[in-house]
């Protein structure tokens, strides 16, 4: 009888702790054992895709901020080359949205100009002869635009028009990057006659829709976005007056910024440093395009990664780090890795599994 009970007060006890560990199903497991994720960065995956859209106001003020992109773009071009990665570059420009009423070659991305030339190439890849020279010309657009600069409706159109179809651009599997460049700021809306300057006008298209619009384009969410928006523009009063003493009628990009705040872009100054903007454009877009996403959320001080099997740091420059928002591991600086590359994130899960 003592057998029996002992048994039984055995059995009962088993059961017990079933039931704390939450694990009474059909099959019973858990596991707080070490986990490791392993990718492999190449571009046939999301993360080693790049497409990237300039939007280039091309109104009668703007010869000279395009000429400082033009001077610069090595910089910008340089370390997506040194990561071999499989990026592609197409232009529009601030008027591509008269493509909704007017033409639909308003919104087909852009090959030069008639002034200037045209190169025969919309969509400019590693492959390109010439890149650099082509992606001058295609990027010049001179100033005889209209001065109703709509930048927002401008690369939707350039994003969703037919006409631009055969190009294939963007990639649905590919990190987008849209890059603003202008002196004026987005006055976006349905009519066709200005509203410029009318930042309380009722019908003047909010920056949540267009960020709802991009949303929707990369079948991205809030918590994992698979684009970003960039610009270089007026950032505050003093670069105003500066460049209004030459060519009046400019606007601080109050709602560029807040596009570019909204998705994690970078925000430059025409009166700045054009090739330190473009080298932090480029290095925002090379670590929002290698995001890793882990199958369950670590301990972050367990956290360890290597890339082809060397530890890299967790540094905020060169190193990586942990993003509990949407849990994943980002790269920067030095340690982004280049295509081909394999990563290894090991860690001790958090909970159980």
């Amino acid at each position: 009888m003592g057998l029996n009970r002992n048994f039984r007060t055995l059995v009962l006890a088993f059961a017990a702790i079933a039931q704390l560990t939450g694990c009474t199903g059909a099959n019973p497991s858990f596991s707080l054992l070490a986990d490791e994720n392993t990718f492999n960065q190449t571009p046939t995956v999301t993360t080693g895709k790049i497409d990237i859209l300039w939007v280039i106001d091309n109104s009668g003020s703007m010869a000279s901020s395009q000429q400082n992109v033009a001077d610069n773009f090595s910089t910008f071009i340089e370390l997506f080359n040194a990561k071999n990665m499989d990026y592609r570059m197409a232009v529009t420009t601030s008027e591509a949205y008269r493509a909704i009423w007017q033409s639909q070659e308003y919104a087909r991305l852009r090959d030069g100009t008639d002034a200037t030339g045209h190169t025969g190439v919309y969509v400019i890849d590693p492959s390109t002869p010439d890149l650099q020279q082509t992606f001058l010309t295609n990027m010049l657009q001179g100033v005889s635009g209209t001065g109703d600069e709509r930048v927002f409706q401008s690369f939707k159109q350039a994003l969703t028009n037919s006409i631009n179809l055969p190009y294939g651009f963007p990639r649905q599997d590919a990190f987008l990057s849209v890059i603003i460049v202008s002196d004026e700021d987005d006055f976006s809306h349905d009519a066709q006659a200005s509203i410029s300057g009318q930042y309380s006008n009722v019908g003047l298209h909010t920056t949540q829709s267009y960020v709802d619009f991009l949303d929707q384009l990369t079948l991205s969410t809030s918590g994992a976005r698979s684009y970003n928006v960039n610009t270089i523009s007026i950032l505050d009063q003093t670069c105003l007056d500066t460049l209004n003493a030459s060519f009046p009628g400019r606007r601080i990009g109050v709602r560029y910024q807040e596009l570019a705040t909204a998705t994690n872009g970078i925000i430059g100054s025409l009166c700045g440093d054009f090739a330190a903007t473009l080298a932090d454009i480029s290095n925002r877009i090379l670590e929002l395009t290698t995001a890793f996403y882990l199958n369950r959320e670590p301990n972050p001080e367990s956290i360890v990664v290597l890339i082809n099997g060397a530890q890299i740091p967790n540094d905020p420059v060169n190193g990586w780090q942990y993003n509990a928002s949407n849990n994943s591991i980002t790269f920067h600086g030095t340690a982004v890795p280049a295509a081909g590359s394999q990563i290894t994130v090991r860690f001790d899960p958090a909970s159980i599994k």
